[in-house]
């Protein structure tokens, strides 16, 4: 895995307006060159297709079939955007929008008043992942859209460890999880919840044998 060196000093987590469109912050290239993912913020010319996946999502979760009024996911992220601890991004692989990956910081991800799966420590930053129908048929593009995302926010100081909470029902990326080498965390009061942890040290080594680990990968 190379890193594009990119003409960017964006903080991870800043105010954005959700209108503008924004350059790629981050790009990097794997395969052998062959593949390219790259990381912009996210922003309401993406929601033609970013909003088909996070419906998609969350039809498929709800046991009745009920859907989120697209209004509804729109204001969420304009709010996201613009506030100082969230940031959506849009992935792009080979140029193509591909996935929708947020990182939130631990400290204001539960506000403190709610009990949570996961006791966020300094530094923990929390992630939410949301692949498209492409990215999830294609061999090796989720792993490739994690594994990059990763590269990037680990290259903030601030990120000490990403916080990765799925349901149970989530066995694609459980999997996906298991596969990178997150580690399992303790939910005994939360039945039905996974929570995958990945701290920078674990990422680092897995990085550096990262051609070991895919050869590895069915």
């Amino acid at each position: 895995m190379s890193t594009i060196a990119m003409n960017t000093t964006m903080p991870l987590l800043t105010p954005l307006e959700p209108h503008n469109k924004y350059a790629p912050v981050f790009e990097c290239r794997l395969a052998n060159g062959q593949v390219t993912v790259a990381l912009r913020p996210l922003s309401l010319h993406d929601w033609p297709y970013a909003g088909k996946w996070l419906c998609r999502e969350f039809t498929r979760r709800q046991a009745s079939g009920a859907q989120l009024p697209e209004k509804h996911l729109r204001e969420t992220f304009c709010t996201m955007l613009q506030c100082d601890f969230a940031q959506p991004f849009i992935g792009l692989i080979n140029d193509q929008p591909a996935f929708l990956i947020e990182i939130c910081d631990g400290d204001k991800h539960c506000d403190g008043l709610e009990e949570g799966p996961h006791v966020f420590d300094n530094g923990d930053h929390a992630i939410r992942l949301i692949l498209s129908p492409t990215a999830i048929n294609t061999r090796y593009f989720s792993r490739y859209a994690l594994l990059s995302s990763l590269e990037h926010f680990f290259s903030y100081s601030q990120v000490k460890r990403i916080v990765w909470e799925l349901h149970e029902k989530d066995r694609y990326n459980i999997n996906l999880a298991n596969q990178l080498s997150f580690m399992a965390g303790e939910t005994p009061h939360w039945p039905g919840i996974h929570v995958f942890l990945y701290p920078r040290e674990i990422f680092n080594r897995f990085s550096a044998n990262y051609h070991v680990h895919m050869q590895k990968w069915p």
